[in-house]
């Protein structure tokens, strides 16, 4: 298997007609070196017919011996990547065409591991929530900056910022270096039922610091058939919605026992992802999830139709709080007898079209617009991308090299510096030997090493610190 730049990784399940226009935008990139890896979830023939027909050697089928839950179809793929960095894209997505030459440029010149992007934000003709298809939303920002991961971890879970803010494989190119280290820490990349979610904050973990632009490298479409709507807001009206969870639950990949299992969005899954990679990556952490304003914004966001369904949620949500008693007595106090009341519809497209200084929402459809590969030629005739490429504002890759240059100078001096105090605690901790051995002064003596041990214990972990930096 020889190695590319870029493995661009479609894991699909039974969409061969969104598939065919997610490849196609895949296979209209200003760049060569890469390879598409289809990786299908034990589909029925159409699915491979549409690779096949496609004839084209940049593109590999890969199909699992039976259907696997979500996560392991991830793993499964991305174990098949050759790529120095991953793209993951979902079968009803679309790469933009100026994404791969732009991330080639950026991770040349900074060296980066992880580039964050925003997506564009495209619903499908048949989307599954009604009086909301056809919306296509394009970020129009030129930004680029390096984000410290645990300050948009911290922001994230305290529901200040938006969980794609963090790099997930769905909107993210990831070095395999990155993705070894999450291997190596539980055996799987993707040790939980949400993988994209659950992905963002492992991989700023792992990563500790990644750059974030608002220049749009992708399409994140949302077709009839998405698993996301289907389980937080069409949960068990849903055959896909039905079968994802029954799937997850074969293979044991399941919730955190104290987060509910309750479809509110973002709450539950963000913090469901939060918990799990906090206790494999950052468990030592100050950054913490707060039970109590996460239990008020699974209320504020309790989308049911029964009084019935409102009970048994009212149930699980108390529930999730039994390893705590005073939280529990908290949430008798607070919300025990709240009475049902049933939410208008969740509306996940803009009140208003046009532009708000930041997005530009549009009715996809008054465009011409039939699927994400029409929605993913609008966005580049938008961004005017074939012609020039992704432009940032200002000379941003060079100051980030600059700046990326600057710590790395700063690290090494530290280094150097605590490598010459640590020498010298050496030759005196020599000199203190030799004195206790002599005998005289021996309490002195072990006064000053103890001290010492403890200068030599703060110079290493200073050391340590800023190699992790």
């Amino acid at each position: 298997m020889s190695s590319v730049k870029f493995s661009v990784v479609i894991p699909t399940r039974e969409r061969a007609e969104t598939l065919r226009h997610a490849l196609s935008t895949c296979l209209n990139q200003k760049f060569d070196d890469y390879e598409i890896i289809v990786s299908d979830n034990h589909s029925s023939p159409p699915t491979r017919g549409v690779v096949e027909g496609l004839a084209n050697e940049k593109v590999r089928y890969i199909r699992t011996s039976e259907p696997l839950a979500m996560s392991s179809n991830w793993d499964f793929a991305v174990a098949q990547a050759s790529g120095e960095y991953i793209v993951l894209i979902g079968d009803d997505d679309a790469l933009l065409p100026h994404a791969l030459s732009t991330l080639d440029r950026v991770t040349n010149e900074t060296s980066a591991k992880v580039v964050r992007w925003d997506p564009a934000y495209y619903t499908w003709p048949n989307f599954a929530l009604a009086d909301q298809a056809n919306y296509l939303r394009v970020p129009l920002g030129r930004g680029l900056r390096e984000v410290s991961a645990l300050e948009s971890i911290r922001a994230v879970i305290e529901f200040r910022a938006v969980y794609t803010t963090l790099p997930m494989f769905y909107n993210a190119a990831i070095h395999r270096s990155i993705i070894s280290t999450l291997r190596q820490r539980t055996g799987r990349v993707f040790p939980h039922p949400l993988p994209d979610v659950y992905s963002g904050f492992a991989v700023a973990a792992v990563a500790g610091r990644y750059l974030s632009t608002n220049v749009p490298m992708s399409v994140a479409g949302q077709s009839g058939a998405s698993n996301g709507i289907a389980v937080l807001f069409n949960r068990g009206r849903s055959g896909i919605d039905r079968e994802f969870r029954d799937l997850n639950a074969r293979e044991g990949l399941r919730s955190d026992p104290r987060i509910p299992d309750l479809p509110v969005f973002p709450h539950v899954p963000v913090a469901d992802a939060f918990v799990s990679a906090k206790q494999i990556f950052f468990p030592d952490t100050a950054i913490n999830l707060d039970r109590q304003k996460f239990i008020r914004g699974c209320l504020d966001n309790l989308r049911v139709h029964t009084q019935g369904e409102w009970d048994e949620a009212l149930r699980l949500l108390r529930e999730s709080l039994s390893d705590e008693p005073q939280l529990q007595s908290w949430f008798d106090i607070e919300f025990a007898h709240t009475p049902f009341r049933k939410l208008p519809p969740p509306r996940l497209q803009a009140n208003q079209l046009g532009y708000d200084g930041e997005y530009l929402h549009l009715n996809a459809a008054n465009f011409g617009v039939a699927h994400v590969a029409d929605a993913a030629e609008l966005c580049e005739q938008l961004l005017n991308g074939s012609q020039e490429g992704a432009r940032f504002a200002g000379p941003l890759l060079q100051e980030m090299r600059r700046v990326l240059d600057e710590r790395q100078t700063i690290i090494e001096m530290l280094k150097n510096e605590c490598a010459a105090r640590l020498e010298l605690i050496e030759k005196l901790d020599a000199r203190l030997r030799a004195i206790q051995r002599g005998g005289p002064f021996k309490r002195l003596a072990r006064w000053v090493k103890q001290r010492l041990n403890r200068f030599a214990f703060g110079i290493r972990t200073q050391i340590q610190h800023s190699r992790r930096r």
